[in-house]
């Protein structure tokens, strides 16, 4: 009942993922007028927000996982376990959103409010469009987001 584990990381796709970062990147300069020391500075916060988000995410799939193995279970599931595993997520979720009003705040420090309701907007589209990119190179549809 685990989701597929993701692809091993191959040099051809970390050069597509570089590819892919430097593509947005410039879109963002562009569509956002960002000046250079704009872009360093969302460079560096991308680095720091996406090390952590990563980690958040990881630790999402893990509880998920547990949680769809314990539920399999039937009436056989550990309702303690369950519980448990209901708490982390949760928490999982509240530090996710805890890092997003840091990014924003973090943004804020060097780009207008406009220019950082743009990038939100920008990172969603990116993020949708990974997701359906993913929903079709698995083949199913991604499980609801609890």
């Amino acid at each position: 009942m685990r989701p597929p584990n993701r692809p091993e990381v191959t040099p051809r796709r970390q050069a597509l993922e570089k590819q892919f970062r430097e593509h947005a990147e410039q879109v963002v300069r562009d569509k956002l007028h960002l000046s250079d020391d704009q872009v360093s500075r969302l460079r560096s916060v991308n680095a720091n927000v996406g090390a952590q988000r990563n980690s958040l995410l990881q630790q999402e799939r893990s509880v998920r996982a547990d949680l769809l193995d314990e539920m399999a279970k039937g009436n056989g599931a550990d309702q303690t376990k369950v519980s448990q595993l209901m708490a982390q997520a949760h928490d999982i979720q509240s530090k996710r959103f805890a890092l997003q009003q840091d990014e924003q705040r973090q943004l804020s420090t060097f780009m207008t409010p406009v220019q950082v309701a743009q990038y939100v907007g920008f990172q969603a589209q990116v993020r949708a469009y990974i997701r359906q990119k993913r929903q079709a190179d698995d083949g199913n549809p991604e499980p609801p987001n609890p």
